[in-house]
């Protein structure tokens, strides 16, 4: 069991243990004892003792949401956690009630029966988690699947096999296919996932076991990667603040960073800024930052920058924008603007340029697929969404509002079939859904047609091989998936 299965199993057996503890004194108000008060405190203390594994293992994260979301994320190993802990909690909730005098021969003999009933689940919960390597692809033939990985269910459509690729060693961000075949990912690490990196994922040999190597460290907050003339370029962002004359004003420290191996060892010791100056990650969102890059077909580097207020119009000339750069980083430009946090963009076969862009948190309009074009408004801060867009500003190509849109590629492999190619095809981290965008042109205009091409629980980013190959990073469960042609 990993340390994130068992802070599982603790939190849920605390949860369930407290709350059974102390039912046993408010039902018994009047005629409690002190053993019964001092186990329930036992129980209370439990829970303290499941934050305080949390912050050994990860410093600053709540173990309850933690709980809840791996959960929500329908994870194998995390549902049988918890329902190891639910057993173990049961049992000990049970427990006081089997001793109270205050019941009846017959009621505690079948309290005691109930107490083994979920001791002895609890240990066919056990054995079920240790084989469960064993089991999990026997149940995938047997198409119970998507029941057992995930309650909400894994799906992908016929022609396509959906599996698990890697379990990362970090919280996966954004991910990209390198001209070496292998698989490079961005992202978290560390006491409270402080420590940005850039790992590399490659075969130890044709169909063997995937190595995780960390090529680039100390990044600060790393999103967007991707690769020209097979150099690498990562987007990134530290998070810092000055006082002057009274105020914290937030310092820029968004970065587009070239990455080099000199020596031929497979680690990054070169780095060098090729775009500085970047609004980077500051007040009052934190959160939003430059995120995606990716190389247009005039060969200039095209980065997504967020702005800092759901509302407040931007105060810097970056902020909330499409900036294209020379590759030497020369005469940074705004190559669009009016969006909240564009996530990523990417481009078509025929030059087009496609971005998802977040809307404001608490409006809840909808997120966006922007279809961006030089000079144009896209309404933030006056829209966002469906809200009508006001004149002189471009209205989304699509809208989403069920579900968020994040990390996105173009497929044109001739690999795949013809339902398959010339779409986009969007991560949604919220429903765990990859939607396919159909282009339809209709003379100087496109039509987007979205469905569900597949469900891979907490998506965030996806990528696409010339050979039709999709992989997906998800950054809850810090696991890749992959989805592949059944042929």
């Amino acid at each position: 069991m990993q340390p994130e299965h068992l802070l599982t199993t603790v939190t849920v057996h605390a949860l369930i243990w407290s709350t059974g503890a102390l039912a046993v004194v408010a039902l018994r108000f009047r005629s409690w004892n002190w053993f019964q008060v001092g186990y329930a405190l036992a129980a209370v203390a439990a829970i303290g003792a499941a934050v305080w594994l949390n912050t050994v293992i990860s410093l600053g994260r709540n173990s309850v949401m933690f709980v809840a979301r791996s959960l929500m994320d329908g994870d194998l190993r995390h549902l049988s956690a918890a329902a190891l802990g639910t057993c173990l909690g049961l049992a000990a909730a049970l427990w006081p009630w089997q001793v109270s005098e205050c019941l009846s021969r017959r009621n505690r003999r079948i309290i005691r029966a109930a107490t083994v009933t979920v001791v002895i689940l609890a240990f066919i919960v056990l054995s079920l988690m240790t084989a469960q390597e064993q089991l999990q692809p026997l149940l995938k033939r047997r198409s119970l699947g998507s029941i057992v990985s995930n309650p909400f269910g894994f799906s992908q459509p016929a022609d396509f096999i959906v599996e698990e690729y890697h379990q990362c060693n970090i919280h996966p961000v954004q991910i990209v296919v390198g001209p070496d075949d292998d698989i490079y990912v961005t992202g978290y690490w560390g006491a409270a996932l402080q420590d940005g990196v850039v790992a590399r994922l490659s075969r130890t040999s044709e169909g063997g076991a995937i190595r995780e190597t960390t090529i680039a460290r100390n990044l600060g907050r790393p999103h967007g990667l991707a690769f020209h003339n097979g150099d690498l370029y990562v987007s990134r962002s530290g998070q810092f603040a000055r006082a002057e004359a009274g105020r914290l004003v937030g310092v820029n420290t968004g970065a587009v960073t070239l990455l080099r191996d000199v020596d031929g060892d497979h680690l990054i010791d070169y780095f060098e800024d090729v775009v500085a100056g970047l609004p980077g990650a500051q007040g009052p969102d934190p959160l939003h930052q430059n995120n995606g890059i990716a190389f247009g077909p005039d060969g200039a580097l095209y980065i997504t920058v967020g702005a800092h207020s759901d509302r407040a119009p931007t105060t810097g000339p970056f902020e909330g924008t499409i900036v294209r750069s020379r590759l030497d980083g020369s005469a940074p430009e705004v190559f669009a603007k009016g969006f909240r946090n564009p996530f990523d963009l990417c481009f078509t076969a025929d030059g087009q340029c496609f971005g998802t862009d977040n809307d404001a948190s608490d409006r809840r309009n909808g997120d966006e697929l922007n279809l961006i074009r030089s000079g144009e408004h896209y309404g933030f801060p006056y829209a966002d969404g469906i809200r009508p867009h006001p004149e002189a500003t471009v209205s989304p190509l699509l809208v989403t509002r069920n579900r968020t849109f994040q990390g996105l590629c173009y497929a044109a492999s001739s690999d795949l079939p013809a339902q398959f190619r010339d779409s986009i095809y969007i991560a949604s981290y919220g429903s765990g859904e990859i939607q396919q965008v159909q282009l339809r042109r209709e003379g100087e205009s496109i039509r987007a047609v979205s469905s569900v091409f597949a469900r891979v629980p907490g998506a965030l980013d996806i990528t696409v091989t010339d050979k039709g190959e999709f992989f997906v990073a998800c950054f809850q469960s810090k696991k890749i998936y992959r989805l592949r042609l059944r042929k």
